[in-house]
């Protein structure tokens, strides 16, 4: 196997990578079906440092709510560099999955339909200038 193959091995694992992106995004968004409403109770803040030595801080919301008698309480899947993005006491609507309530989804969730795409777009292009160019 030369070079080309290796590429297109790599291409067809980038490619199926995005695929599982956007098919485990979809199956999330139709399991979390039963509608909520969440409070912002904590926020968490994680660092980040460029190759530059810059650092940079990604804000995450930690949510609460009810479901029967159970509290559930767990970081929402969005986050936002501003640290005045999210306010503590902030309600949240949330669509949760009513067999398994700690999988839950927030209105500014994305399934990851842009993400996975963006990266099957690549690995094809890549592909096939693979099959062109070598």
């Amino acid at each position: 196997m030369g070079l080309k193959g290796i590429l297109l091995i790599i291409e067809g694992l980038v490619c199926f990578v995005g695929f599982m992106i956007i098919y485990m995004g979809i199956q999330k968004k139709k399991r979390c079906t039963e509608p909520g409403i969440a409070q912002i109770v904590d926020i968490k803040r994680s660092a980040n440092t460029d190759d530059k030595g810059n650092k940079s801080y990604k804000y995450r919301p930690v949510l609460e709510f009810n479901v029967g008698t159970q509290k559930i309480r767990k970081a929402a899947g969005v986050s936002s560099d501003k640290s005045k993005a999210y306010k503590i006491g902030d309600k949240v609507n949330i669509k949760f999955n009513p067999l398994k309530p700690k999988e839950f989804m927030t209105k500014k969730q994305k399934t990851g339909a842009l993400t996975g795409g963006v990266m099957m777009g690549i690995a094809v292009a890549a592909a096939v200038a693979t099959l062109i160019i070598a």
